[in-house]
């Protein structure tokens, strides 16, 4: 409800804004905008699809080390449920400490390598990062050629433009560029 909310206000304040510079633009010139679609460039960009690649391979070894140590967690689990009626009260302490550590082991790993600001974020911007200034330069250099006063972002994950004319399109000019300078 509150990202609707926020979406809405969002388009408003836009709408609000371009009819303001609608009015104040040059009854001579018309106001040009343009949109692109940041996913599908970035899709099919080799460079940002290698580095996709890089960060998958990255998130399945977190994976598979998050997986063998869940693993180890339920077995001691599994053992301190079948063996805790014989055990003395330290012994269900120390398993109990055990158990309560790797828990914490598990979370902390995970918080390490793909919570907010971990290891996950700062590979993905480093990696991304040079592809998204070249994309942006690029963006920049076609609104020019184009004419264009402005040029929004149309992609499937955040959808700024609720309709967009295709003859505005510069997705493609966009990416014919990349991939020409890429060649």
């Amino acid at each position: 409800m509150k990202e609707k909310f926020i979406v809405l206000l969002s388009s408003a304040l836009i709408v609000s804004a371009l009819g303001f510079m609608f009015a104040a633009a040059p009854k001579n010139e018309p106001l040009k905008i343009g949109y692109v679609n940041s996913a599908t460039i970035l899709n099919q960009l080799p460079d940002a699809q290698a580095a996709q690649r890089k960060l998958d391979a990255l998130m399945k070894a977190w994976s598979d080390t998050v997986d063998q140590m869940s693993k180890e967690y339920q077995g001691k689990v599994d053992a301190y449920t079948k063996q805790s009626a014989m055990m003395t009260t330290q012994a269900k302490e120390q398993a109990q400490n055990e158990i309560n550590q790797l828990q914490q082991q598990i979370l902390a790993y995970r918080q390490e390598k793909v919570g907010q600001g971990g290891e996950l974020d700062q590979t993905r911007e480093k990696l991304l990062k040079p592809i998204r200034d070249r994309v942006y330069s690029v963006i920049a250099q076609v609104a020019r050629s184009q004419r264009m006063q402005f040029v929004f972002d149309k992609s499937d994950q955040a959808a700024v433009l609720l309709y967009a004319d295709p003859d505005y399109d510069l997705t493609y000019k966009v990416l014919d560029i990349l991939t020409r300078q890429g060649n």
